[in-house]
């Protein structure tokens, strides 16, 4: 073999191995991206959860404040009617002691001539109607101050659930997921500024390129997240198989199989429009979020929509927990967008504006 051909197989073997090294590098940090991907789905995941966790227990403190605040009220009145009953029983008793202070049995055996009969009738009546308002009066003391009593314990109870509601426990929890998400964040955006210019982008910002027809970049500018964290289980577009009887052979949305009672958040900024039951899908939210956009979210966990009509919301707000109401086979988030009344494929959309939905 001449020098040249010895030349060329060690420049070959050197090439391989370049290429070797280059692949197990690729590799290795295609690796490290997944894992802290991953990461920041978990940590996603769970700060989605602390925050449903947090707005429940914060709709529990309410909830228990209210009773609480009713239940003093009444204690409170029930304390001022029993005090009058006592105030009523003693003027009777200080009546009574009145009348009786001259012994009547001396009254009606006196056979003075100038003692009046009529008199002695007279004071044996007032008596007799004395002791009789004595024993009513008696009885209606012993029911209000039961009463007030059982106010009392009551009151105590009250307070007792409000000290039991770990509101101050669920939003440390909240604010120990946000750090993790924060962190798992800056992982991946360290992993992103250290890769290389041509596989950067398609290691951390796998979004979509393509642009809905009918969307024409409204609300671009604006703020806006996932609905929820879970992989895409069915597309927007027409069905061919129905899951559920009675469903349409176009599917308006994009289904996210996010667990039961996992976190839903708005998508972005917006006014509830409609919070309630709406046929096969179950318990809806729908927010205008203006300039004819608009988000909804199905099959939503009976009592946990967290949201009413009209109320403003913000992009990343837990509005409801994930459930299977409706015309739906398990848990899972039912998301749509629609522009001016007409449903478009979410996918695109949210890609349009930074957000890679489904993961």
């Amino acid at each position: 073999m001449t020098a040249a051909a010895r030349q060329a197989v060690a420049a070959a073997r050197a090439a391989d191995a370049a290429r070797a090294l280059t692949e197990q590098a690729s590799a290795r940090r295609a690796a490290a991206v997944a894992a802290a991907q991953s990461r920041l789905r978990a940590a996603e995941t769970r700060l989605g959860a602390a925050k449903l966790a947090d707005a429940s227990a914060h709709a529990d403190y309410e909830a228990a404040v209210s009773r609480a605040d009713l239940v003093h009220a009444l204690r409170e009145r029930a304390g001022a009617t029993a005090d009058a009953s006592r105030r009523v029983l003693a003027t009777l008793v200080r009546g009574l002691m009145q009348q009786s202070g001259n012994s009547t049995l001396d009254v009606l055996l006196d056979d003075r001539a100038d003692h009046d009969l009529l008199f002695q009738l007279g004071t044996l009546d007032t008596l007799s109607r004395l002791t009789a308002n004595l024993d009513d009066v008696r009885s209606r003391v012993a029911a209000d101050v039961e009463r007030e009593q059982a106010l009392e314990k009551q009151d105590a109870a009250a307070q007792a659930v409000i000290a039991a509601v770990p509101v101050s426990a669920t939003r440390a929890a909240v604010g120990a997921a946000q750090d993790d998400v924060t962190a798992a964040s800056a992982a991946l955006a360290d992993l992103a500024r250290s890769a290389p210019a041509a596989t950067a982008a398609s290691e951390v910002q796998p979004f979509p390129a393509t642009v809905p027809v009918a969307d024409t970049g409204r609300l671009s500018e604006q703020g806006w997240t996932r609905p929820a964290a879970g992989r895409i289980t069915d597309a927007f577009g027409p069905r061919l198989v129905h899951p559920v009887a009675g469903v349409g052979d176009f599917h308006r949305g994009t289904d996210i199989g996010a667990g039961c009672d996992a976190a839903i958040y708005a998508a972005t900024d917006g006014v509830v429009e409609a919070a309630g039951v709406l046929g096969t899908y179950g318990n809806w939210i729908l927010i205008d979020h203006g300039n004819g956009i608009s988000t909804g979210y199905a099959h939503i966990a009976p009592g946990e929509t967290l949201v009413s009509v009209g109320e403003h919301v913000v992009a990343g707000q837990v509005i409801a927990g994930v459930g299977s109401t409706g015309a739906s086979t398990g848990c899972h988030l039912h998301f749509e967008v629609r522009i001016d009344g007409t449903a478009v494929d979410a996918v695109p959309f949210l890609a349009l504006r930074g957000v890679n939905l489904g993961t």
